[in-house]
């Protein structure tokens, strides 16, 4: 059944089962682009009210999530990324109670709690070292290594060549390993 094809209350049931379930992934992103959830939730909204109005032009069968994702990502080009820019990244607060309330499930299994301080501090430093990272190559990032999108995916998200996503994701993950690289001396992750 193509989503083009389909009734009012078809459509309604395929976009519930192909779209909402990646909600919390969508989300996730809109937070890291926006920088603050007032905003991430603004971008979320429109991408979701964008995906429902034109969802007769997702193919069933192919990845909801890179659609969406590639919605997410001109929505923001288009609007958010002017009126974010001048906005500074979450206080510490707000990324201390996002890290908590993410990690609470993992926080309940874990038996040594210095392990869980660590991995809090962990976090931190690769955050910070993430959202240093000029725009084009951390939402390369973003996309690849934590949603896990295929390159051809990113590449259509984007707007960009595959070529050149490859190059961002690789010329970001220098940048972030050699940011971390003094941080994972200290903590005795690498040796001198």
């Amino acid at each position: 059944m193509a989503a083009k094809r389909a009734s009012g209350a078809e459509k309604r049931k395929l976009f519930e089962a192909e779209a909402l379930p990646h909600l919390d992934s969508v989300y996730s992103m809109a937070m890291r682009l926006a920088r603050n959830s007032d905003d991430a939730n603004d971008l979320l909204q429109e991408t979701i009210l964008r995906a429902w109005r034109f969802f007769e032009q997702f193919q069933p069968g192919t990845n909801c999530r890179a659609w969406l994702m590639t919605i997410l990502f001109n929505n923001f080009r288009n609007g958010y990324r002017r009126t974010s820019r001048e906005q500074p990244a979450s206080s510490a607060a707000e990324f201390e109670h996002r890290l908590e309330a993410s990690s609470l499930a993992d926080d309940s299994k874990q038996d040594n709690p210095e392990a869980t301080v660590a991995g809090r501090a962990m976090d931190r430093e690769v955050e910070s070292a993430l959202n240093a990272l000029p725009d084009e190559f951390r939402s390369a990032m973003l996309l690849v290594d934590v949603e896990e999108l295929s390159y051809q995916e990113v590449s259509e998200a984007l707007e960009v060549p595959v070529g050149t996503v490859k190059s961002r994701v690789s010329r970001g993950r220098a940048i972030m390993r050699q940011a971390l690289q003094a941080y994972a001396r200290e903590r005795g992750i690498i040796r001198p």
